[in-house]
């Protein structure tokens, strides 16, 4: 029990040390304005995302267990042993990356799940807190419906965290506004500058940049627009939006109904 907890207490604090280091990095090298009153939106949407889906996660594990159960899991086992553990983690790195596209494309193809992925996209200024916005049932169904991972590869859990960690800089970190130029390296891993496409709110931009980790999956699939070395466009939705408490429970019953009428693209 003491080791998880030290384990726990040293994950808070490398989390607590990124969100200060990035929010130091965000005020010195920005790639655009944010107000105060935007990063205090952030915040809000993602307290509230992370407290709802919690009280559910209980719930979301018994459905993806029951899922889980019929289906069988850990069809794939993964070998450990030597050099096949670094072998294993690079499958389960480009496995769980093309899952994470493919499933950011439906979120932008299917209405209702975009009625709540909206949600992200709402945010008009990109920090690096916008990568934990996400509204709180959209997560409570993903994690309940979609345990793929599981269901096809044995991961060991040592394999499942430095997954984690990998996943974490290109994922989480594409949101920071922070100008890192990467030139022609622009197009090898997810960052600021890439992401920042897929938040643009230019028509040219729209449904690209899907890639969570390697932008190689929107090349090969026809979705890539690569930036031009100085091109950080404006984001947001069109019409620009703001949440409240309010919003950030019930954002796609109302969402919903702006996209009916055609008042809004992504």
């Amino acid at each position: 029990m003491s080791r998880e907890i030290g384990h726990a207490a040293f994950y808070l604090a490398l989390l607590l040390a990124a969100i200060y280091g990035s929010r130091l990095m965000e005020k010195r090298w920005p790639i655009a304005d944010v107000p105060d009153s935007e990063f205090r939106d952030d915040w809000l949407a993602v307290i509230v995302s992370v407290g709802l889906s919690s009280l559910l996660a209980p719930l979301a594990a018994i459905i993806a267990g029951s899922i889980a159960s019929y289906t069988g899991v850990g069809w794939i086992h993964l070998p450990t042993e030597g050099y096949w553990w670094y072998a294993s983690l690079a499958c389960v790195v480009i496995a769980l990356d093309l899952y994470k596209y493919t499933f950011h494309r439906l979120q932008h193809a299917v209405p209702f799940l975009w009625s709540m992925h909206s949600f992200h996209h709402s945010a008009n200024g990109i920090t690096f807190i916008t990568g934990a916005r996400h509204f709180w049932l959209e997560r409570v169904l993903a994690d309940a419906f979609l345990p793929i991972l599981a269901i096809l590869f044995r991961i060991p859990p040592d394999v499942a965290i430095a997954t984690g960690i990998i996943f974490f800089i290109p994922d989480t970190c594409a949101h920071l506004n922070v100008r890192i130029p990467l030139g022609r390296f622009v197009t090898w891993i997810n960052n600021p500058q890439w992401h920042r496409i897929h938040h643009s709110v230019l028509i040219e931009h729209r449904d690209k940049n899907f890639a969570a980790f390697f932008p190689l999956w929107d090349i090969l699939f026809g979705t890539a627009c690569i930036p031009k070395p100085d091109e950080y466009p404006d984001t947001g939705l069109v019409p620009a939006e703001r949440v409240d408490i309010v919003n950030s429970v019930i954002w796609p019953l109302r969402h919903l109904r702006r996209r009916e009428s055609g008042n809004e693209f992504k």
